[in-house]
C-alpha cells in the first residue's frame, strides 16, 4: 500500500503490512463452515443471517454444496436433520424469532443424536422488535431452548478470525459428538466489514467422525465410554439405521423401561464431559489489554473490539469468553486472577452473561448495558466505564 494524501489535513501512511481482503462477518462464517466440511446449508432468510444464505448460494457450484431455501424455519430444521441422517455435515442460519420455531427440532437433534450447526444472529427484540438493529439478548435462550435435557455446544465469536475458526470447529464438534452446536452472532458482527487475516487463524482440520466397524449387528445408539456411538448411513445394506424421537434402546427401538431410560439419558449427557475436556486444547477465553490491572472489562461477541480499544485507552484488562457452553470454568477463573473489579459490557437490558456466570459462583461488580439497538461507540463506552468505576 502506497502513501495517499486525501486532502491537506489527512494523510494515510502505509503500514508496510500485507493487504488483507475485506469481508463481512456472514461471509467469514460461510467460509469457516466450508473449511469445516459443510455439505448442506439450509435457511429461511432472516436478518441478520440472510447474508450467509446468499453468500453460500453463490459458491454452491464451486464446492459441490447443497443450498436450500425452504418455506419456513420449521422446514429448515427438519430438512437439516434429514440431511444429517444421510451423513451430510449440515448447518442452518436464523435469528431469534426463527430459532423459536426451531426449538422442537433442536430437541429432536438432542434425542435422536443428529448433529446440526445453527447460526443464531441476534437482533433487538422481543418479537419482531428492531429487526435491522443489533442486540445480545439470546444467550440464555439458546442455552435453555428445547424440552428435556441434552448436551449442546454454544460459541460466540467476537471478530472475523474467531468467526472463521469457531464456525469450522462448531461444525466438527457437532458431527463428532452428534449434538447440536450453536454459533451465536449479532448484527454488528454478521453485517460488519473486517480485514481478515487467515494466517492468524490457520486452516482448520476437518475431523473424521466415528464410523461403524461393520462387526455384529449395528446399534445406532451403542452406549460407549464417551457417549458417542459409531455411525452408519443410509442406504447401507448391512445396517438398520433407526432414528427415534421417543426414548429408545441402543438399536433405536422405542422403550419406556426405567433402566433403559436412565442409561440412555446418561449416555447423551456424558458427551458434555468429554467435550469440555477437548475444549481445554483451544482458547475458549480471550484475555487482552493490561494483564496487571485489577479492573477488568467483561464482554462477549462483537463488543470485543470496542472493549479492547477502551481498555487500552484506560489501562484496563479485557476478559472475553468465546465458548459459552460447556462453560470453561477453569479458564475463566484463571483469567480473573488478580482482578478485584469486574465490569460487564453487554447489549441487553438485563445482563445475560453475568446471570450465566452466577451459576458458577462468579460475580460481576458493575454492568454497562445498552439496549437501543445500537452498538457501543468508543467515546461513549470510555465515559460509561469511567462513571462505573467512580
Amino acid at each position: 500500500m502506497k502513501e495517499f494524501i486525501i486532502c491537506s489535513a489527512i494523510k494515510i501512511v502505509s503500514t508496510g503490512k500485507e493487504n488483507l481482503p475485506l469481508v463481512s462477518g456472514n461471509e467469514i462464517i460461510g467460509l469457516g463452515l466450508l473449511a469445516g466440511g459443510l455439505k448442506t446449508y439450509i435457511a429461511y432468510p432472516m436478518t441478520p443471517s440472510s447474508g450467509i444464505l446468499h453468500f453460500l448460494a453463490g459458491l454452491a457450484d464451486k464446492f459441490a454444496l447443497k443450498v436450500i431455501h425452504p418455506e419456513s424455519e420449521i422446514s429448515v430444521i427438519l430438512m437439516a436433520l434429514g440431511a444429517s441422517y444421510t451423513g451430510d455435515k449440515v448447518a442452518v442460519g436464523t435469528s431469534g424469532g426463527g430459532f423459536c420455531l426451531m426449538t422442537e427440532g433442536l430437541s429432536l437433534s438432542g434425542m435422536a443424536e443428529l448433529p446440526v450447526t445453527i447460526i443464531v444472529g441476534q437482533r433487538s427484540g422481543p418479537s419482531t422488535g428492531l429487526p435491522t438493529y443489533t442486540g445480545q439478548t439470546e444467550l440464555l435462550f439458546v442455552l435453555s431452548a428445547g424440552q428435556g435435557e441434552f448436551s449442546r455446544f454454544v460459541v460466540a465469536p467476537g471478530d472475523a478470525e474467531e468467526a472463521y475458526f469457531w464456525s469450522a470447529r462448531a461444525l466438527n464438534i457437532s458431527s463428532k459428538y452428534q449434538i447440536p452446536a450453536i454459533i451465536l452472532t449479532d448484527k454488528t458482527l454478521a453485517e460488519g466489514t473486517y480485514s481478515f487475516d487467515i494466517n492468524a487463524v490457520g486452516l482448520p482440520q476437518e475431523e473424521k467422525i466415528p464410523l461403524w466397524d461393520r462387526q455384529g449387528q449395528y446399534k445406532r445408539y451403542l452406549d460407549t465410554q464417551t457417549g458417542v456411538s459409531a455411525l452408519a448411513f443410509a442406504p447401507d445394506k448391512d445396517a438398520v439405521i433407526k432414528i427415534n424421537s421417543y426414548e429408545h434402546d441402543e438399536y433405536g427401538i422405542t422403550s419406556e423401561d426405567p433402566q433403559v431410560t436412565s442409561k440412555m439419558q446418561e449416555k447423551r449427557l456424558r458427551k458434555e464431559k468429554y467435550l469440555a475436556q477437548e475444549l481445554e486444547n483451544y482458547k475458549p477465553v480471550g484475555v487482552y489489554g493490561n494483564d496487571n490491572s485489577s479492573t477488568a472489562i467483561l464482554c462477549w461477541g462483537s463488543n470485543k473490539g470496542v472493549c479492547i480499544e477502551a481498555a487500552v485507552s484506560l489501562g484496563l484488562k479485557v476478559i472475553q469468553p468465546q465458548v459459552l457452553w460447556p462453560f470453561p470454568v477453569t479458564q475463566f477463573k484463571a483469567a480473573l486472577e488478580g482482578v478485584k473489579t469486574l465490569v460487564c459490557v453487554e447489549n441487553s437490558a438485563t445482563g445475560q452473561l453475568p446471570n450465566l456466570l452466577s451459576r458458577f459462583g462468579f460475580q460481576v461488580d458493575r454492568r454497562i448495558l445498552k439496549y437501543d439497538g445500537r452498538p457501543f461507540e468508543l467515546n461513549e463506552l470510555e465515559e460509561k466505564i469511567k462513571m462505573a468505576l467512580k
